[in-house]
């Protein structure tokens, strides 16, 4: 069931780039505000249903948590739409995918104490590589 959450992931993910990729080449960049707020909105709207229909009572850290996320997220949308008008998807998109790669091992390595194989340093090593070459 893991695997299967997330390969839905991966799927979803990718068609939501791609179609952050289409709105810029349609010629759409002027509308980008409103189809980040049609992206976000969607989310602000599927978690307050998921909420009314959820027996959990949130807390404080739970909105602090939930803000926190779509702050980061919606800013990471932007930047990303700004970048789609201004740089190819084939550089956008691979460096984004392997910037987050490296980052998450990262953070993880230095924040939760994660440990990491070498295969794993290899991986990362590779996602700086990969980005050097793509810029």
């Amino acid at each position: 069931m893991k695997l299967l959450l997330l390969a839905i992931a991966f799927l979803f993910t990718g068609v939501n780039l791609i179609i952050s990729k289409a709105v810029v080449e349609m010629g759409l960049a002027g509308y980008v505000p409103l189809y980040l707020v049609g992206f976000w909105g969607t989310g602000v709207a599927a978690g307050l249903v998921f909420r009314a229909l959820s027996p959990h009572a949130s807390t404080r850290t739970d909105f602090l948590m939930g803000t926190a996320m779509g702050a980061v997220g919606a800013v990471a949308m932007i930047t990303f739409m700004f970048a789609l008008e201004e740089l190819p998807g084939v550089v956008v998109f691979p460096v984004r995918n392997c910037g987050n790669v490296l980052l998450t091992a990262c953070l993880s390595y230095v924040i939760w104490r994660e440990r990491l194989s070498r295969l794993q340093w290899f991986g990362i090593v590779c996602a700086v590589l990969a980005i050097y070459l793509l810029l």
